[in-house]
């Protein structure tokens, strides 16, 4: 019994070795070496990968009835093209099986995060409704918005060439879907309505990473709703959020 569970196994994996081959043979006679005008050739579809560093409120937008604020990482580029940065890039693209794309890619794709997030947390020091005291998560009523390149490549390259998207309240993510999040246009955090909120609330975000002790936070985001206007305000002075605040990597 034994060794006909070893032989199976063998079997397996060395049909796995031959599937992939074949996969990549395919790929590659599809793709072919002609670059156009807007493409290159490729062995990996994702062009650069972004170590995260820091967290950065990049803007808000309160003109229609959900008002939203993107969060961007800022980070260190490991370059597909750069010799000095092979060793580390190969090993992202090994990681998540972008290893096999061997065609014409379209010139200009957006980076992905080098590192899946585990978790993401937003709490208000102020009771957010009847559900949500201060201090509680508010992961399941604030909504995300964003794009990953793992469902693609998962997918045997198939159809999101600019990211699978996703908009969903933060608690129904998957880990698949917080795998390789592209690094534009960040994570766009929203409401489904801004009549819902009442009073003034600072919220703090931190983004936990998988397998890391290390996280990424930006506290004092406020928001006043005073029932006449509503306003994302970052810092005491500025209204639209370009702002130079930045939650630094931290260990736990």
């Amino acid at each position: 019994m034994k060794k006909k569970l070893s032989k199976i196994v063998k079997y397996v994996a060395l049909s796995s070795i031959l599937a992939f081959a074949i996969s990549c043979d395919k790929n590659e006679e599809k793709g072919g070496n002609k670059q156009g005008d807007w493409t290159e050739y490729a062995k990996s579809y994702i062009p650069y990968y972004v170590v995260p560093e820091s967290l950065v409120l990049a803007e808000s937008w309160f003109g229609g009835p959900e008002p939203e604020f993107v969060v961007k990482f800022e980070g260190k580029s490991i370059g597909q093209y750069h010799e000095s940065e092979k060793t580390q890039y190969e090993f992202f693209a090994n990681k998540y099986g972008d290893t096999c794309y061997i065609r014409q890619a379209p010139i200009g794709r957006e980076s992905a995060m080098s590192v899946a997030i585990d978790s993401i947390s937003i709490v208000s020091d102020s009771d957010y409704d009847s559900k949500h005291p201060k201090g509680s998560d508010l992961s399941d009523v604030i909504k995300l918005y964003s794009r990953n390149y793992y469902e693609f490549i998962k997918k045997g390259y198939s159809g999101g060439y600019h990211g699978y998207e996703n908009d969903k309240v933060i608690s129904q993510y998957s880990k698949d879907e917080l795998t390789l999040l592209l690094t534009f246009p960040g994570l766009v955090f929203h409401f489904d309505n801004y009549k819902n909120i009442k009073g003034n609330h600072n919220f703090t975000i931190t983004i936990f990473f998988e397998g890391e002790k290390n996280y990424l936070q930006q506290r004092w985001l406020n928001l006043i709703n005073d029932e006449k206007s509503f306003l994302f305000i970052c810092g005491i002075t500025s209204v639209w959020c370009f702002t130079k605040l930045q939650g630094r990597l931290r260990g736990k």
